[in-house]
């Protein structure tokens, strides 16, 4: 009697060997589920690029006051996620950040002064983690992002 309707296969199944090179594999190859790990606060740093500057010759008063819309900055080849890192340090790393930037220095009679405005960032560090086969694996150490809290200032005279 035979079946109607009904279809069938016959395909062998993988050893154990090669599903689990297989699934090794996958797990490299997609990166898996990432945390970050070590999360701690490096406390702040003046950022390298002048934001505003003002500069003359003295007798007299150099003055900055400007709003600054400003990004956080990441240290580069970071295997995670802006969403895996806004997480884990605490904010959001997509968005920028208004700050002031609002400073004056008088400037002595007979010499030319420069104010240069910097971004102030609060930084944190922290590690990367990738879930390999249920376990966590550390892919990288160090890395760093900065929010900008505010400015620095540098005030220089010849």
């Amino acid at each position: 009697m035979g079946l109607l309707g009904v279809t069938t296969s016959a395909q062998a199944a993988p050893s154990t060997e090669q599903a689990n090179a297989a699934s090794v594999k996958s797990a490299k190859i997609g990166g898996g589920f990432k945390r970050l790990t070590n999360v701690h606060s490096i406390g702040t740093s003046c950022g390298k690029k002048v934001i505003a500057s003002a500069s003359g010759p003295g007798k007299m008063t150099l003055r900055i006051d400007d709003n600054r819309s400003v990004s956080s900055t990441l240290s580069k080849h970071i295997d995670a996620s802006k969403g895996v890192i806004s997480a884990g340090v605490g904010w959001d790393v997509t968005k920028s950040h208004s700050i002031t930037v609002s400073g004056a220095k008088d400037v002595p009679r007979g010499k030319y002064g420069t104010l240069n405005a910097y971004t102030k960032y609060a930084g944190k560090k922290f590690d990367v983690q990738v879930l390999d086969l249920n376990t966590w694996v550390t892919v990288q150490k160090g890395k760093k992002a900065n929010k900008p809290i505010g400015v620095c200032f540098k005030y220089t005279q010849r």
